[in-house]
């Protein structure tokens, strides 16, 4: 699987593509300004949110809003100011890590696998239910594991005071993660499931090889016991 990335991203090496994060958190924090702007400019009776045009809806997809196929990308995650700008700062800095450690073509590769993963599985919900749609939720968590997957030992500062390191962060995100396999609708449930795609694929051959060498390890301490 790696020979594979790493000849999709030798492919890529014509095209000269910039780092997308940046531009992927600011068009965020465009929509989530002007969605604000728009509930207060207008009547509570009357509101009109800009989110619901720019969601990744299968039906009005298929009944022509094909942009909606690219615009659920830059739909904020939060509806609080505060913590949409917390939210912003920290996908900015696990996005910008990733795309120094691998490189823009790299994390290009990474995040579109990723989406197009999430759209295939909101198709598929609505294949199934009669009606599928799409959250960026889990995508923009797959972020996370990755880095925590590459910089284990960083540590962050959880509600400013408490220093806590990337991995552990990692598995209260992996919690995430079973909490909406196991209990979220169909839509939700497949969402979840296709935002590991692309850490199978980049990371399933490590992930492999740790759980390999753990093992031998315990039967080697076992075998030693007896």
């Amino acid at each position: 699987m790696r020979k594979w990335l790493n000849s999709l991203e030798r492919r890529l090496y014509k095209y000269n593509i910039p780092p997308i994060m940046k531009y992927l958190v600011f068009a965020m924090g465009g929509v989530f300004v002007i969605d604000l702007l728009m509930g207060m400019t207008t009547a509570y009776t009357t509101r009109i949110s800009l989110l619901n045009y720019l969601t990744l809806d299968i039906p009005m997809v298929l009944r022509g809003q094909v942009w909606r196929l690219v615009t659920w990308l830059v739909v904020p995650q939060q509806d609080n100011l505060l913590w949409m700008a917390i939210s912003l700062y920290f996908y900015y800095m696990i996005g910008t890590a990733l795309e120094n450690r691998w490189g823009a073509r790299r994390f290009l590769i990474f995040f579109v696998i990723g989406a197009v993963a999430n759209i295939a599985a909101a198709f598929l919900a609505h294949a199934i239910t009669g009606y599928g749609y799409g959250v960026n939720t889990y995508l923009y968590y797959s972020l996370f594991l990755a880095f925590a997957a590459l910089y284990p030992d960083m540590q962050f500062m959880m509600f400013f005071v408490l220093p806590i390191k990337a991995k552990w962060l990692a598995a209260v995100d992996l919690i995430y993660f079973l909490m909406a396999i196991v209990m979220g609708g169909t839509s939700l449930r497949l969402a979840a499931i296709a935002s590991l795609v692309n850490i199978a694929l980049f990371f399933g051959e490590d992930i492999w090889q740790t759980g390999r060498r753990i093992y031998f390890q315990w039967q080697r301490r076992r075998q030693f016991r007896r």
